[in-house]
């Protein structure tokens, strides 16, 4: 492992945030997950969801105040509901 390499914690950790930060219904940009969780890679973190864990989290280009075009991520109601259903 390098320096510039994450431990798996750290992975782990940013996935179990971003899940649960998606999972109130917020959505969130990449610039907003290094904000909020010091996270770099949350289009990885999040394709890791997508693919290790079945989750199927929603993407879409959108365009900021200052005219550039970054990912929005977020989870459909009906998933997020039907989650808490079974969670609970």
């Amino acid at each position: 492992m390098t320096a510039n390499t994450p431990s798996p914690n750290d992975t782990t950790s940013h996935k179990a945030q971003l899940l649960a930060y998606l999972m109130t219904g917020a959505r969130i940009t990449p610039l907003e997950a290094l904000q909020r969780f010091n996270c770099l890679s949350c289009s990885q973190r999040l394709g890791d969801l997508r693919r290790d864990n079945n989750i199927p989290i929603q993407s879409r280009f959108i365009t900021t105040p200052t005219g550039k075009k970054v990912k929005e991520y977020w989870l459909e109601p009906s998933y997020i509901n039907q989650h808490k259903e079974t969670t609970a």
